[in-house]
């Protein structure tokens, strides 16, 4: 029953005449054709509107697909459209074969009354522009985003639209303070998934490792890098989530062996479609790799990395030492899934000093007495850049807080070199128990059954 309905549909598609006239449309369609080939305004300027209005009758749901590939093909020709409408038509009756009828079994012209997008695309003269510049730095992306909007009646030498779409993660690394040699590399990467240069064929997934690392020093800004890589892959469309999730090796390593796998499948599974970013991965090993479980972890995370390269980036971060010896050691596979590096530079005074002053401002407090020579004479303090500057705040503010406890409203939150300097002398208390504690921790980590 269902199967005869279907034919009815497809049969009043080809040849009622009420809605299409098959041989003028097809006589239309080859003139057109030569008509565009010797003249590109021609359908423009000189169309008869009984021409246009056979079109007009087409359905919405035509495969679009068919069309985009199609437009720029030489030896495309415009009767094929009718062969791929219905080709169109008979997969969606599949899903719905009451689509495109009434209730009296007879076509839905409501259906049918929408202009199809080939139609739009060659009634349209697109303005072609061709953009030459030399691309050095991720303000050179911005300025391009600026100048050449996302005009679907231009038609680019480059993939505008996906550059408008990737605007605010470009912006915000753009924005981080310091790390210029990462902003400068990573261009490489942008630009390359941007052209889909990754994949063998146009429209076909990624077939390429996208897996990321980011050497660096805790405090270095690894982890928000992380997520707006992430960011800009799923605004590429590459990754179809924009899932993000970090984990340590406590979110990976089970307590007996054989269930480590077992929670590492779970985590990865949990993350297909986004970002899996491991924060100090060489805590997943050791050098001298005698732990079982952390082999068994890294072996299936291994894996993973193959079997889901098409829709899972994994990013790691760490010293670049410490991974080399204690993560990408465990398997001989494992560097050649990670084609992209990327490293972070320890911070200047002077940037130190900018991220001080912009996380004071970003918290609503301001800033009465500092500069950046403060921050070289103690610099050799905050060897965990940002993450210190993080700490250092903290102490300041407390500080505050007991120089201004009588003091009028309108002196608080408003830091002076007392506050810090004040602050300062709480953070090195601070410091030296952190440097205890993680002496300790080197101890412990060496000791593996």
């Amino acid at each position: 029953m269902e199967n005869n309905k279907n034919n009815k549909i497809i049969k009043n598609i080809r040849f009622n005449r009420n809605f299409t006239d098959i041989n003028k449309y097809n006589n239309f369609l080859l003139e057109l054709d030569n008509k565009i080939r010797s003249d590109p305004l021609y359908y423009c300027n000189n169309t008869e509107l009984s021409e246009r209005s056979n079109i007009k009758k087409f359905v919405k749901n035509i495969d679009y697909n068919f069309t985009e590939s199609n437009l720029n093909n030489t030896n495309f020709l415009g009767q094929n459209i009718l062969d791929s409408l219905i080709s169109s038509i008979e997969k969606n009756i599949d899903s719905n074969p009451n689509l495109y009828l009434d209730d009296n079994n007879n076509i839905n012209n409501n259906i049918l009354d929408n202009e199809i997008c080939f139609y739009k695309k060659l009634s349209i003269d697109k303005k072609k522009i061709n953009i030459e510049i030399e691309i050095n730095q991720i303000a050179d992306l911005l300025d391009l985003i600026e100048k050449y909007p996302d005009d679907k009646e231009v038609e680019y030498n480059i993939n505008m639209s996906a550059l408008h779409n990737i605007k605010e993660p470009l912006t915000q690394l753009n924005n981080m303070i310091g790390i210029k040699s990462l902003k400068e590399n990573i261009i490489d990467q942008i630009l390359y998934y941007l052209q889909n240069l990754h994949s063998l064929k146009p429209n076909i997934q990624c077939n390429e490792f996208m897996h990321t690392v980011i050497f660096g020093d805790p405090g270095t800004g690894k982890t928000e890098i992380a997520k707006i890589i992430g960011n800009i892959f799923s605004k590429l469309g590459i990754l179809t989530k924009g899932t993000f999730k970090k984990v340590t090796r406590a979110d990976l390593i089970a307590g007996y062996l054989g269930q480590t796998s077992l929670k590492t499948r779970d985590v990865i599974k949990e993350c297909l479609g986004g970002v899996l970013f491991i924060d100090e991965a060489y805590a997943l090993g050791n050098e001298e790799k005698r732990d079982s479980f952390s082999k068994e972890c890294i072996d299936t995370l291994c894996e993973a990395l193959s079997d889901h390269k098409e829709n899972l980036m994994v990013i790691i971060a760490g010293y670049e030492n410490e991974l080399q010896n204690c993560f990408f050691n465990y398997n001989q596979g494992l560097n050649s899934r990670f084609p992209w590096r990327f490293k972070t530079e320890e911070y200047s005074a002077e940037e130190l000093y900018q991220i001080f002053l912009k996380k004071v401002n970003d918290n609503g407090w301001s800033l009465l007495e500092l500069n950046k020579e403060w921050f070289e004479k103690h610099k050799s303090h905050f060897k965990f850049s940002g993450r210190d500057i993080e700490n250092l705040f903290t102490k300041t503010k407390i500080a505050h807080s007991r120089r201004v406890f009588c003091l009028d409203p309108s002196l608080k939150k408003k830091l002076t070199i007392k506050d810090i300097n004040k602050g300062f002398e709480m953070y090195l208390k601070n410091e030296e128990k952190e440097s205890d504690k993680e002496k300790l921790n080197k101890i412990m980590s060496s000791m593996y059954v």
